[in-house]
């Protein structure tokens, strides 16, 4: 979700990535007291974002989801810490051209709600970290393509190991 502020933010959108990014933010914030209550916390913090997000207040957003991140990190050791070995590269290598490729090996250069860019240039685009994240939280395009993470730690490991070249 703070990758996605962040674009709002400082990133020159077409309208309908805009849209996209929006809505994709709006179905985050509503699955969030979810997520919050399985740590024991506070669901309510997504009434606050939410306002935040019809006054497209993308800074109070931003420190608020940092502010999130902070009390409940995400730990991305498991995934970013693994050997990058030959055989993650290859097993990283098949599991891209199985599954992610046919989205991302040709991005869409048109205005699109989500549109799928190349996960090499992500990755080189923001913290390693976020980039992780995003692999764990799975595929978020539209409801068609939304799915949850299939893939094991190792496996995202070897998708990192395959992308960082």
């Amino acid at each position: 979700m703070a990758g996605d502020v962040r674009r709002l933010r400082y990133e020159k959108a077409g309208p309908l990535e805009t849209l996209g990014l929006e809505k994709r933010l709006l179905g985050g914030v509503a699955s969030l007291p979810l997520t919050l209550r399985r740590v024991g916390a506070d669901g309510a913090i997504a009434t606050e974002l939410r306002q935040n997000m019809v006054r497209r207040d993308w800074s109070s957003l931003a420190d608020q989801l940092d502010a999130l991140k902070h009390r409940y990190p995400f730990d991305a050791r498991p995934f970013l810490d693994a050997e990058s070995t030959s055989a993650m590269r290859k097993l990283g290598e098949k599991i891209h051209h199985e599954i992610c490729g046919g989205c991302h090996d040709n991005p869409m250069t048109q205005d699109t709600l989500l549109p799928a860019k190349t996960l090499v240039s992500q990755l080189k685009s923001m913290p390693r970290e976020e980039f992780a994240a995003r692999l764990w939280l799975g595929v978020r395009g539209d409801k068609f393509t939304a799915y949850s993470n299939p893939f094991s730690h190792n496996e995202l490991a070897a998708l990192i190991a395959w992308y960082e070249g």
